[in-house]
């Protein structure tokens, strides 16, 4: 009825004081009316439209006694007059009332009855996204998709509708409060307000009041809040669990004292000799200009609560029930653990002091006591550093080592050893302290005086044993120097003798230069096996690393072996892979380790024996193992092979001078290696010997100055 074609005059104002806008006469003729006999009326509805947007519809008659119909509507914030006269109202005084609501920047639009789009605004068909009125029209454009539906249930219900809805305009989500009004025949008349600055702000409100409530609701603290009117606005779940109430029951809003009176009948209170006359007491709070406050109750069960009451800013009030039992138990457990703290401290042979950050004596042992010769009344007080400092001073004439203590105090160190500081008595105090986390220092004085004795003697001891094995050790290596001279004359008078060059030997001859020879040989790999023994113990040995082919290494020492293998009645095997791949070692000390293994072999297997030699190499390890199936070793044997001199007779034969697997061990530990042994029982027989030695192809090239493939290392 609005922008048909135009029987109507118009007069628009806004809520905030704007306007009056006058379109069609409008102004003109509502002073008529205002001056005719329905004046009193027609002010009376204009009114209420202004102040409350109520909507009128009257009959009135103007100045001149003619007969009009007046209807007011609020429209997008602003309040609209009509008014019929059937004189008034052409084409262009439509247009004008359609330039007024394309002038409004509230989305406006209007459904005929059948609900069809037939009309929308300038911000109407820009919200939209409608080029002009009849794509509009053609495509039935809307803000929303549910809308319609409201527009719907307008004119279902011929009743003003509103919903609020977000939807995009102009490529954004907004926040948008649809108004529908039903115009009856005319259609329905629709409009559309951004509250999204409102949403927005009602959403972060109650974004905090949910997040108070969250947070209330994971105290441990039971909280429960009440308004003006006494009712149960807020409680959380440690409230539901203090006092064991349905929230069935709590979310009905009960009064304050519905639920005292509850809680009474569950003995959940405390007990009192008039229970009527408390309950007033305690709901007089809500009607006290004092309200705060705190109590406790001692309940019925043994437990004991803690009280507080506050005012909450919204009106009512807001109660704290904190159960303290456990806090009493506590407090209670702690007074004895103290005793029982001090009575242990006291059973310690240690002085234990405890000094504040002020310097005063806050703990102490009755051990301090005795260490520093201080009676109870020195001791009285919370005596300071200083004065008990003085006191010592006094019987032993130094305090250097309260110097100390003072400086450790004053600076608030970390844990320290302050050392051992010599009396003048000469008693050997440790001194240590911690900080503790008060603030406070903790002092620990331990007298050590006969443990510093005990550590000379043990220390001197020491020392003799020492210069004892570097005296023992000098004089097997000189000696066997010494050996080398007349044992090489001896070795090489007999070995020209036995060559037959001097003139022939008869049998008997023959075989006492061979015995001397055999002789002279053993000897001189025993001082040779000494001399390096030697050098290994003294840190002067020189390992002389190269490349080596594990297969090429093992292959070659056999071929040397099997001749003595099978002189002695064996039989020697190997067992390599042919790739078995490159390794950094000392080939000669290799070779030592190997032959030493195999000469232990040799030594202890019975003719017909079998003598497995076998290497591999598996990921950065390399392994070298010698097998025999001779008679095992005992485990008292066992436990001592790789040690000097701990050669042992066995089955029959005679024993070593115990070098040549001590070498082994001394050697694979130059090497960063190590070694292992089984050996079955006197029943199982067979020993099997496993060195292990890292395989250090990875280490880098060797130095340029010596051969492309020997690295030197100084152990």
């Amino acid at each position: 009825a609005l922008l048909s074609a135009g029987r109507e005059a118009l007069v628009v104002w806004g809520r905030d004081g704007s306007g009056p806008f006058s379109y069609g006469g409008g102004d003109e003729l509502l002073q008529s009316c205002l001056k005719g006999s329905d004046a009193l009326a027609l002010s009376g509805a204009i009114d209420g439209l202004s102040d409350r947007g109520s909507a009128f519809s009257l009959a009135v008659h103007d100045s001149h006694g003619r007969l009009l119909v007046a209807r007011g509507r609020a429209v997008g914030g602003m309040a609209a007059v009509w008014i019929d006269e059937p004189a008034i109202g052409t084409v262009e005084q439509g247009a004008d009332y359609r330039a007024i609501l394309d002038a409004l920047p509230i989305p406006i639009w209007l459904r005929d009855k059948g609900l069809a789009l037939s009309w929308g605004n300038h911000a109407f068909l820009k919200g939209a996204g409608a080029a002009d009125l009849e794509s509009a029209r053609r495509e039935q454009v809307a803000l929303d998709k549910g809308e319609r539906d409201l527009a719907a249930e307008a004119r279902a219900q011929n009743a003003t509708q509103e919903s609020r809805r977000f939807s995009v305009v102009g490529g954004q989500r907004r926040a948008l409060s649809f108004t529908e009004i039903p115009l009856g025949d005319a259609g329905v008349i629709g409009t559309a307000v951004d509250v999204t600055e409102v949403a927005a702000a009602e959403a972060r409100l109650q974004q905090h009041a949910d997040a108070h409530a969250d947070t209330l609701d994971k105290l441990q603290t039971a909280v429960a809040i009440f308004g003006r009117d006494q009712k149960l606005a807020f409680y959380n779940k440690a409230f539901v669990k203090l006092w064991g109430l349905s929230e069935s029951f709590l979310d009905k809003h009960p009064s304050d004292g519905e639920i005292l009176d509850r809680l009474r009948d569950a003995r959940k209170l405390p007990e009192q000799r008039d229970y009527q006359a408390w309950k007033r007491s305690r709901l007089a709070l809500y009607n006290d200009g004092q309200r705060e406050g705190e109590e406790t109750w001692h309940m019925p069960g043994g437990q004991t609560i803690r009280v507080v009451t506050q005012p909450h800013p919204f009106g009512g009030l807001s109660f704290l029930y904190e159960d303290v039992t456990a806090r009493i138990a506590l407090e209670s457990d702690y007074n004895t653990l103290i005793k029982v703290q001090s009575a242990t401290l006291d059973t310690l042979s240690e002085g234990v002091a405890v000094f504040g950050p002020d310097g005063k004596l806050k703990l102490h042992n009755a051990a301090f006591g005795r260490i520093w010769e201080l009676e109870p009344e020195d001791l009285a007080g919370e005596p300071h550093v200083r004065t008990i400092a003085a006191l010592s001073r006094d019987k032993f004439g130094d305090t250097a080592i309260w110097d100390q203590l003072i400086q450790a105090i004053v600076v608030g160190a970390t844990a320290r050893d302050l050392g051992d500081v010599e009396r003048s008595d000469r008693s050997i105090l440790s001194l240590s302290t911690s900080p503790l986390p008060d603030g406070a220092t903790l002092v620990t004085f331990n007298d050590v005086t006969d443990r510093f004795r005990i550590e000379n003697a043990l220390r001197d001891r020491n020392e003799g044993l020492e210069a004892a094995d570097r005296f023992k050790s000098d004089f097997i290596k000189h000696v066997s120097y010494e050996l080398r001279t007349p044992l090489n004359t001896i070795l090489g008078f007999s070995e020209h003798l036995a060559s037959g060059v001097p003139g022939a030997l008869n049998a008997q001859q023959d075989e006492y230069v061979q015995a001397i020879v055999q002789g002279g040989n053993t000897l001189k790999s025993l001082v040779n096996d000494i001399l390096d023994l030697a050098l290994v113990e003294s840190g002067a040995l020189r390992l002389e690393l190269e490349r080596i082919d594990l297969n090429e290494l093992i292959t070659d020492i056999a071929a040397h072996a099997r001749e003595w293998a099978t002189k002695m009645g064996l039989t020697l095997t190997i067992d390599v892979p042919s790739e078995a791949g490159r390794f950094l070692a000392d080939a000669r000390r290799l070779r030592q380790i190997v032959f030493n293994l195999l000469s232990n072999s040799f030594k202890f297997t019975p003719r017909g024996g079998t003598i497995t030699l076998s290497a591999r190499i598996v990921g950065e390890d390399v392994q070298i193992a010698v097998a025999d199936n001779g008679p095992g070793l005992a485990a008292d044997v066992k436990a001592n092979v790789f040690e000097r001199f701990s050669a042992k007779s066995q089955a029959g034969t005679r024993a070593g001078a115990g070098l040549g697997l001590a070498l082994v061990n001394r050697f694979l530990e130059l090497h960063d290696g190590w070694v292992e042994i089984e050996s079955g029982n006197a029943a199982q027989g067979g020993t099997l010997v496993r060195c292990h030695l890292p395989r250090r192809i990875h280490d880098g090239e060797p130095h340029p100055e010596q051969s492309r493939d020997r690295k030197t290392a100084y152990l």
